[in-house]
Parts: structure tokens; sequence; C-alpha cells
């Protein structure tokens, strides 16, 4: 005869209070059993901080990650449990704000779609605060967009790429980048624009955080520090070179990021990320939307098609030269 059984627990608030109360009501039952008095005043002291900490702090991040696309977990000094600095607060919501809109921005702009227009559309939610240091969720809600309509799936495609950021969070060691993060991620220029955006997530310590946890439920978890800045940022001065090779591409400039030297070049065959040593801003104004010619050396994805350039000399092309 089969029967109904219950798991033990299921990972949520409510069963963790139910096994709690269970069992503190079964040893006052027992304690019955055996002839000792039993008073219900006591027995609800005895428990009563216990539910008042699972109820304050339980709930609240339950709610946060169950809601969350990503959520932000700040340590430190600015993000005491009780009294988090305003400055710390507004550090963590601006940086997420400023950092999932340029993800988005990239990511779309690398699948040849208008990502500037619809990232300043994009709809950034703060799905929850929760006690413990400072946590927050972040929900992304896509835009109705005609940008959009033809592809039903991209906004799942993108909750996607802000929930990996953990997992590639994940390949950054001591001293540099682990094996395996090109399989990880095998487009060069969705990588580049991912750990690019780790970089602005790693907290400097100046704003009384000094460790920044990040983590999405399909993805689990990894940490940022002012170590992993470091680690990030010498990876970015010196690629892996053995994966690159010598080329020379035509395009348009269609995005400019100054602050990540960074720019997407519209080419016959695709969209080419470019990173440049130095990207000034007159520099960065003179060559949006205009075309030019780049020189340097560039990584391609699985399917064989150049997708990352690190560019050494920046040629700009005549209005009338046809792009090859």
């Amino acid at each position: 005869m089969m029967t109904d059984v219950r798991p033990l627990w299921d990972g949520t608030p409510k069963d963790a209070m139910r096994i709690f109360l269970e069992h503190s009501i079964g040893v006052g039952l027992l304690a019955k059993d055996q002839g000792i008095a039993v008073d219900a005043a006591d027995l609800v002291r005895g428990i009563i901080d216990q539910i008042d900490k699972i109820a304050y702090e339980s709930y609240p991040l339950f709610q946060v990650v169950e809601h969350s696309d990503l959520v932000l977990h700040a340590e430190g000094p600015g993000a005491e449990h009780n009294l988090p600095w305003l400055s710390a607060l507004n550090w963590l919501t601006g940086t997420a704000n400023k950092n999932m809109r340029a993800l988005i921005r990239a990511t779309l702009d690398l699948m040849g779609v208008d990502g500037k227009r619809i990232s300043r559309e994009a709809d950034l939610r703060l799905s929850g605060i929760a006690p413990g240091s400072v946590w927050i969720g972040l929900k992304l809600m896509m835009p109705e967009s005609p940008l959009l309509a033809e592809d039903s799936g991209l906004g799942e495609r993108l909750v996607d790429t802000a929930a990996r950021l953990p997992m590639l969070a994940r390949f950054i060691d001591d001293e540099a980048l682990r094996p395996g993060l090109n399989e990880a991620e095998p487009d060069p220029a969705q990588r580049d624009a991912a750990l690019m955006s780790l970089l602005a997530f790693a907290p400097t310590g100046k704003r009384g955080i000094h460790t920044l946890g990040i983590s999405s439920r399909q993805y689990g978890s990894a940490s940022l520090s002012q170590r992993e800045r470091v680690v990030l940022q010498e990876a970015f001065r010196r690629p892996v070179v053995d994966r690159l090779r010598e080329g020379v591409f035509q395009g348009e400039v269609r995005e400019a990021d100054l602050d990540k030297t960074r720019f997407h070049l519209r080419t016959a065959d695709g969209v080419v990320r470019c990173a440049l040593p130095v990207l000034h801003i007159e520099q960065a104004k003179a060559m949006l939307g205009s075309a030019v010619q780049v020189s340097g050396r560039y990584e391609c994805d699985p399917q064989g098609r150049p997708r990352l350039m690190y560019v050494e000399r920046v040629d700009p092309l005549p209005k009338t030269a046809r792009l090859i």
C-alpha cells in the first residue's frame, strides 16, 4: 500500500518553521507523557526567540531569492546588519542599475539589435531587501518594444546572461583566471562583456563594502572583492595571446563605452567587440557612427566568426568607401 510521505524539508522558511515547531512541541508532549508538568508559557518562552529569528531573517531572504534573477549580498562596515550606510546602499543599487543596463546593451548590440535603446527602456525592479548585512534582489522586466517582437526568447536569454555571472565569477582565481572559462562561455565577445560586468561589481572598499556576493538560482553563488578586481584588471591588460590571430576589419562603429575602453564594430560578417587600451572621449565621439578600419589580434567563436579584437590601430575610412 502506498503512503503519502512528506519530505523532511523542502528548503523554505515555512518548512523550517514547521520542523522547528514540531520538534519543540514533540519535546513538550514527551515530557508530559513522562509525568513532567509542562507549562505552555515556559514552552513558548523557550522557542519564541528562534521563531522571531526565522521570521526576521529567513522569510525576507527567501522572498528575495525566490523572486529575483540576480541577488547581491554586500558585506563590510557600510553594510552593517541594522544600520547600513546610505552611501553604501546607494552605491549598491546605483551600480546594479548601471551595470545591468550596460550588460543588456552590450549583449543586444553583439546580437545586432539596438541595445542602447532597449537598455534604456528595460524595467529593472528591486525585488526585495533582506537583513543579514544587505541583500538585494534584481528582476529584469523587458519592455514592450517592436525591436523584440521577432524574437520572443530574447528576454529569457538576457535574464540568463545576468544569471550566469556567478558561474563565470567562480573562474576568477587568486592570481589569474582559471582554465575552463573559455569553454564555460565560448563566445569571446560575450565573455568579455560579462567579465567587464563582474569588474564593475567588484567593490573597491571605498563605500564601506569589502565583499559583494552575487548569486542566482540557476548558477549558484560567488564572491567579489578587491582581489578579484585586481585579477580581472590584469587579465584585461594581458590577454591570452596563443588564442589570437592577426587581422584587419572594416566596419561602422556602433557603440562606445569610455569606462571600459570598448566599442562594437558592425562588419559585413557580424558585430565584433573591440578592445582599445586607451579610448579618449574625443576619439570616441569622432568614431561613433563612422566607418573605420581596425588592425590587431582577434579571437573567434566556435563557429570561426571573429568576435573579440584587441585593437592596435584605428584608421578612419572615407565616407564613400565600400566596406569589405
